[in-house]
């Protein structure tokens, strides 16, 4: 059987070279970091329900988007050392289409004055190629002309289904947190034909951030960042958020070699706020597109989750 290697076919879809596009890579990771961590589900300590939606690379063809729904909340028996959560995930970048839904649990521990959180993931997933919108040149040293072929990419629209398995871990201390996570941990095979199939690349995700409140307690800074890997290639991303008065927040992040993100948001209404970030490519790719948009919707409640105490409108490491 053959295999299809995603660096070839990019490399082959993307007019420019591209630094590499990790699992439903979005710009807004600190927001929601339960879309990339399965043992950041429940962090906010109460029902947290966000939508995630991320225009890649305008005026690109092929740029891509990514797309998260997820839910996710500590659960009522065991003294909330339980958390759980459902994630749905629809993601596109050049010819390739991923689909999944995948179940979270994580289990907290008390560790001193600190907690730490392991958290599995597993789920199913669907991977699609468009291999009939390949167009390859008859002669790649000459002029470009359709109607080339080469036998180790398919031709046809192919799709294909399997299991997917996730873990990571989450540790609090103070105002601090850090993370690890693991995607793909199975190494599953996407069956396309007799002749092709594919298996996604494993990405570790490394994160970590602060919460420093100012002289004035109503501004509020936090830093974080996130590395991510696939052993190949890599990306390294730092930000700064800063929070006024629990209401509204801003901030800007830079992802090495690729681009500096601008971020804003605010609260709508009681549990409801929105945010939005604006990539402005920082390489040669901003000869090609405009920049990625991205709009992040969460709506949290404080349900009775046998925890006690009385109504916290946030108690996330997103929202004071």
């Amino acid at each position: 059987m053959k295999k299809i290697v995603l660096l070839v076919s990019v490399l082959l879809i993307l007019p420019v070279a591209l630094h590499a596009q990790f699992d439903g890579q979005v710009s807004q990771y600190m927001l929601n970091p339960a879309s990339f961590n399965p043992a950041a589900a429940g962090e906010a300590g109460m029902l947290d329900i966000t939508g995630q939606h991320r225009l890649q690379w305008i005026g690109m063809p092929n740029g891509g988007t990514t797309t998260w729904f997820m839910a996710n909340m500590p659960v009522k028996a065991g003294g909330n050392k339980h958390h759980a959560g459902i994630r749905f995930g629809n993601d596109r970048v050049g010819l390739f289409t991923t689909q999944g839904v995948h179940f979270q649990y994580a289990y907290k521990l008390n560790i001193g004055t600190g907690a730490l959180k392991l958290g599995l993931q597993p789920g199913f997933m669907s991977i699609g190629f468009s291999g009939d919108s390949v167009r390859m040149p008859k002669n790649p040293s000459s002029e470009y002309h359709e109607g080339g072929s080469d036998p180790a990419i398919p031709n046809t629209a192919l799709q294909g289904f399997g299991l997917d398995i996730g873990a990571g871990a989450w540790y609090t201390y103070g105002q601090a947190y850090a993370g690890i996570s693991v995607s793909h941990l199975n190494a599953p095979v996407i069956s396309w034909s007799d002749e092709h199939d594919f298996t996604p690349a494993s990405t570790t995700s490394i994160t970590g951030g602060y919460e420093r409140p100012l002289r004035n307690p109503r501004y509020v800074l936090k830093p974080s960042f996130l590395v991510q890997t696939d052993w190949r290639a890599w990306m390294a991303e730092l930000s700064l958020l800063g929070f006024y008065d629990q209401q509204y927040w801003g901030g800007i992040s830079y992802r090495y070699g690729s681009a500096v993100v601008v971020m804003a948001g605010l609260t709508i209404a009681n549990g409801l706020s929105l945010g939005y970030s604006f990539d402005i490519p920082a390489s040669s790719i901003i000869r090609a597109t405009w920049g990625s948009h991205e709009l992040l919707l969460s709506y949290q409640l404080n349900v009775n989750t046998g925890g006690g105490g009385r109504r916290k409108n946030y108690k996330s490491i997103r929202i004071l």
